[in-house]
């Protein structure tokens, strides 16, 4: 079972029979993210990936999402048309937040960011090239490689494509792995070359999911965000807003070491 099967089964499992009765009320598509906002009030995110021209599938369901069953829009991350499978992980981040609020007392946030995992020093792999991160890492170290599908330079950095995701894995000290592998589904294949690193983080507001899934998959922590105004929240999705101008108005970032959680 892959992670976003486990994902969905697990919200499934953890909040039957109250998730039957949750609808998703509101549905953006931004320029950069995808949200949602359920019927309980909670939002969710997830970055909208443009790597084919299958885009055009989703506008066939313009006016058709608003209203659907919860479970019914978190399967939509199975789909191969990237923004229908971004509307699925913003729900399961969204669900997520149920779970959360529902037995707070199971998930230890932490005030903990990236690079307090970080080591002076240590051989860094970032999966998705993530540049607001890359000044902090380098207050620590300079040995940073990034794994990156897109044709991005930056001399501070190795960048190379996913084919050297092996070999650049092998010796890397900390995976920083971008939230939206969820959306494309390359999750799993990062997890299995990373596993067994001092830490594999999953970052960003894409990675606001339920961690235990994850945990057992081989991650440490998984740091995303909580949403708390969910209506800002979709006017700046709506206004092609991204991750700095949500931080500012309307989210704030979380952590969930596996270390902390009893699973």
């Amino acid at each position: 079972m892959d992670s976003i099967e486990s994902l969905i089964n697990y919200l499934e499992k953890e909040l039957a029979p109250h998730l039957d009765e949750v609808v998703v009320n509101e549905v953006r598509i931004g320029l950069e993210y995808a949200g949602v906002v359920l019927s309980t009030g909670e939002g969710g995110l997830a970055h909208v990936l443009r790597e084919d021209s299958s885009e055009c599938e989703v506008f066939e369901k313009s006016g058709e999402l608003q209203g659907s069953n919860a479970i019914e829009m978190m399967n939509l991350a199975t789909s191969s048309n990237l923004i229908m499978a971004a509307l699925g992980v913003a729900t399961i981040n969204a669900v997520s937040q149920i779970a959360f609020n529902k037995k707070p007392h199971l998930y230890p946030f932490t005030q903990v960011d990236v690079l307090d995992l970080v080591q002076s020093g240590d051989k860094i792999l970032m999966v998705g090239y993530m540049a607001p991160v890359i000044p902090k890492l380098m207050e620590k170290t300079s040995d940073i490689t990034v794994i990156e599908r897109r044709n991005i330079q930056n001399p501070m950095v190795r960048i190379v494509k996913e084919a050297q995701l092996k070999k650049q894995s092998s010796d890397a000290d900390i995976a920083i792995i971008t939230g939206s592998t969820l959306v494309n589904r390359s999750v799993d294949g990062i997890l299995k070359h990373c596993k067994g690193k001092r830490e594999l983080v999953l970052i960003g507001p894409t990675a606001s999911f339920i961690p235990q899934p994850l945990f057992e998959k081989g991650a440490t922590a998984v740091m995303g965000v909580k949403i708390y105004d969910p209506q800002k929240m979709l006017q700046i999705v709506s206004q092609a807003g991204g991750t700095r101008k949500l931080l500012k108005t309307c989210a704030k970032k979380t952590a969930i070491l596996k270390k902390d959680m009893k699973i």
